[in-house]
């Protein structure tokens, strides 16, 4: 079996079904045609069937031909495939990389320029990208979900194998409808003033970790949404209040859709990390961390997400 399903065989076979013809696959392959025909013959023998129909001009594959070349095809994919992953597990790129990003950095832009810039930099390494939110993050790198983490929280872990580093800061701006009847009241607005309207939250999709908390106030009302746009559009529509990230507030302040508050005790900036663990040594990733230094490409992608000092 192994002499007559070599990647050799299989790609004079496919060569010449490609080509439909013993002597035109003899000159890509720069082998004889003899050489093509012998080995066709002994791969039909082998199979006891005819793959094709030989003419004097030409040859076509029969019903049996159109099968083999296709499962002949996917073989020689994975032969290649084999030897790329192999290369590249010998370069110290690696085969899959896991990459969780913060809601708080997700947008379908930033993260289709990651993945672009990923593929170009390591064509064969398999990049997949989840999102959650808060300390979910955490979740996900601790429990060996993800390789990588952008936009970790400010909660800094003892231990676990993981390393992190600071890559800029979420600003937070409390954003509500220009109709709502908070727009009008005197600033700082008070505390008191916040309480009778719900505030819009994002729950933290944590499983094993502490969810975190955004902001609240004790005794408020709170309306929990899946992710920041809506939480955004629930603010434009009126629907309640809450602090949203500067960058999401700019576009929809620059329509009118909403419009900033000062109150008193506003929401701190939200740091943001690059979490990786410790194990993950690669190429990938070590490129990942060099990029989102100052000046690196990854920096200058979510430049306009993260506030740095």
């Amino acid at each position: 079996m192994n002499s007559i399903f070599t990647e050799e065989n299989l790609l004079a076979f496919t060569t010449a079904a490609r080509l439909s013809s013993f002597s035109k696959a003899a000159v890509e392959l720069d082998v004889t045609t003899s050489a093509i025909s012998y080995t066709i013959k002994r791969i039909e023998t082998y199979l006891d069937v005819v793959l094709f129909v030989r003419n004097t001009r030409s040859i076509e594959l029969t019903e049996s031909g159109f099968y083999f070349y296709r499962k002949a095809t996917e073989l020689l994919n994975d032969f290649h495939a084999i030897k790329r992953g192999v290369d590249t597990i010998s370069q110290g790129i690696e085969v899959k990389v896991r990459i969780c990003i913060n809601q708080l950095l997700y947008t379908p832009r930033h993260t289709a320029k990651l993945l672009q810039i990923l593929k170009k930099q390591f064509p064969t390494c398999l990049i997949t990208v989840t999102t959650e939110v808060y300390n979910g993050v955490w979740d996900a790198i601790i429990n060996n979900q993800a390789n990588i983490a952008i936009g970790a929280p400010d909660t800094l872990l003892d231990g676990g194998g993981i390393d992190y580093t600071e890559i800029g800061a979420i600003h937070w701006q409390f954003a509500i409808a220009p109709t709502h009847p908070l727009a009008f009241m005197p600033e700082p607005i008070s505390e008191s003033q916040l309480r009778l309207y719900p505030n819009i939250m994002v729950e933290d999709t944590a499983s094993t970790l502490n969810k975190k908390v955004g902001w609240l106030l004790h005794g408020q009302e709170a309306i929990l949404v899946p992710d920041f746009n809506t939480k955004c559009q629930c603010q434009i529509l009126g629907e309640g209040v809450g602090f949203l990230p500067s960058y999401m507030v700019r576009e929809a302040q620059d329509s009118g859709l909403l419009v900033t508050r000062q109150i008193n005790n506003p929401r701190q900036d939200s740091r943001m990390l690059l979490a990786t663990q410790h194990a993950a040594t690669g190429q990938v990733t070590r490129w990942i961390k060099k990029q989102f230094a100052p000046g690196g490409v990854l920096a200058e992608i979510y430049g306009d997400l993260l506030h740095r000092e």
